[in-house]
């Protein structure tokens, strides 16, 4: 029984290689034919509910993979991406915020937290997200384009402006020079 639900899991990774993704949810299907308790079958069936834009049939097997394994950041970080989707703020921040209290360095977490709070114009949190996130890793590029559009938000152009060219690749001028970044 074991053997056979991770067989079907390797069959569906194959699949979503190749992003058959119709293919791959028919295998693990038929997983659930098998067992009702295999994780990584409920986190591949959200993970391609979401690519197929079915948001709540995917919020339904995160929240599944995440009752059999309450630990798997993976599924917690995409519930937390769906439920931003869904408009569900609250629960979007609560699931990014638990992918951050299992992993404090998970970029994605912070800046998915960074994004909510900049979008209900809750700026210095938003702001003292994309900062952990920099911290961490300087070149992020996410993290430095949506942080350099806050600060061009807070007025603050000089330094949003160095933000964005950072990652666009544009030409910058600095004082007496001018050089290609």
């Amino acid at each position: 029984m074991e053997s056979k639900i991770k067989s079907n899991i390797d069959k569906s990774q194959e699949f979503l290689r190749k992003k058959d993704f119709n293919n791959a949810e028919l295998i693990l299907l038929k997983n659930l034919e098998i067992s009702n308790e295999n994780f990584e079958t409920f986190f591949l069936l959200g993970a391609i509910s979401g690519i197929k834009k079915n948001l709540q049939k995917a919020e339904t097997y995160l929240q599944k993979a995440i009752t059999l394994n309450s630990s798997h950041i993976n599924s917690i970080l995409n519930l937390a991406i769906i439920q931003k989707k869904m408009n569900k703020k609250i629960d979007s921040i609560n699931n990014f915020e638990k992918v951050i209290k299992l992993d404090k360095d998970n970029l994605e977490g912070l800046c998915g937290l960074a994004q909510i709070f900049e979008e209900d114009e809750k700026f210095i949190i938003a702001e003292t997200y994309y900062k952990k996130v920099l911290k961490i890793e300087p070149n992020h590029h996410i993290a430095n384009h949506s942080y350099g559009k806050l600060l061009l938000k807070l007025n603050q152009h000089a330094k949003g402006l160095e933000l964005i060219e950072k990652v666009s690749g544009i030409i910058r001028f600095q004082k007496d020079n001018m050089h290609i970044k």
